[in-house]
């Protein structure tokens, strides 16, 4: 795996520290495998936040499921809290932004749309699904996540009517307790119910439309990860996120690889803050180029073989996204071709 590790203000030249990888200790297998600012990362590793996770059922075949959060709704412009409630719609700005998500995805293949009911995300599978004959299957579960009193209102006056409890929602979600309910736990245990509902259909490659909250909780139970990492894994409007499921030759739960994490038509690498939040350093990951066996229909364990001529040309288009940035330094795996990608961005 690549690493760029960038300081906004930061000055000195870059070097390149390659990264041994230590053995692994358990079995729970999850891969990030992600495009342009992303990287492969695989992570076999026992943890308190991995023992929140359940095992998948047996697949016979790869799938993919590509994750699409609605586009801007009338209560996003007002910044009201949504929740599962159902009052809002897509603004035009919205409706332009589906658009865009279906240019983005015109070259993918679907054989499912699974969409949230409610109107805003019902509106935005409409226009990704677009032509296509099969009917969207809407399935309730898939409902931005249940806020209960907190529906409706605007943000002050959410922090004006409860106090602490919205106090708790903004710095401990995981532990917010509302109408004697724990919203980001529910939420959880509804988004591994979707899961077997995905891997159970007969398809090769899913697509669903849903919510902010729900899309991040799709990602986190896949991957392993707790109502703890709630925020962690935001979800912009119509920002794209990609999982593989790929069957394992003794059967079991399958490896997951997350191959995108939401993206979105503007620069990967744009400034400005994170969930609100401005960064003292960042971290860019970035996957390596192709080589020979290296395709995105192949699992990405295919061995250690060198950058061919288009991962070249990718290594270099990589390099120009980062030519602004002032990087300090690149970690890098011994694949050979991350040590290619590593050397071009490096040397450019």
């Amino acid at each position: 795996m690549m690493f760029l590790v960038v300081r906004p203000c930061g000055s000195s030249s870059a070097r390149i520290h390659h990264h041994h990888p230590t053995p692994p200790r358990s079995s729970r297998n999850v891969v990030v495998r992600c495009s342009v600012s992303s990287s492969v990362q695989e992570k076999e590793e026992k943890g308190t936040e991995l023992d929140c996770s359940v095992s998948f059922p047996p697949i016979r075949a790869a799938k993919r499921v590509v994750l699409v959060r609605h586009g801007q709704s009338t209560w996003n412009a007002e910044g009201r809290i949504q929740g599962s409630s159902n009052f809002s719609v897509l603004t035009k700005k919205g409706e332009s932004q589906a658009e865009t998500s279906r240019q983005m995805l015109i070259d993918d293949h679907f054989d499912a749309c699974f969409a949230s009911p409610l109107a805003r995300s019902k509106r935005t599978a409409e226009i990704i699904w677009g032509p296509h004959h099969e009917p969207i299957i809407p399935d309730y579960d898939f409902r931005e996540i249940d806020l209960y009193s907190f529906q409706g209102l605007l943000k002050h006056e959410g922090k004006e009517r409860f106090g602490s409890a919205f106090r708790q929602w903004q710095v401990d979600a995981a532990n917010f307790n509302i109408d004697g309910h724990y919203p980001v736990r529910e939420l959880w245990d509804r988004a591994r119910s979707c899961w077997t509902k995905i891997l159970a259909h007969d398809s090769r490659s899913v697509l669903v439309v849903a919510h902010n909250a729900v899309n991040q909780a799709l990602v986190a139970t896949a991957i392993g990860l707790g109502p703890e990492y709630f925020r962690t894994l935001l979800q912009s409007n119509c920002g794209v996120s990609v999982l593989d499921f790929i069957p394992r030759s003794e059967g079991g739960s399958p490896h997951i690889c997350l191959n995108r994490l939401n993206q979105t038509p503007g620069s990967p690498i744009a400034g400005g803050k994170s969930g609100g939040r401005e960064p003292s350093k960042r971290i860019i990951l970035i996957c390596n180029g192709s080589t020979q066996g290296n395709t995105e229909d192949v699992f990405p364990f295919g061995g250690d073989q060198p950058l061919n001529m288009l991962g070249v040309i990718q290594s270099q288009k990589s390099a120009e996204l980062l030519l602004d940035l002032k990087v300090n330094s690149i970690i890098s795996s011994l694949n050979k071709a991350c040590i290619g990608t590593a050397t071009i961005i490096s040397q450019i």
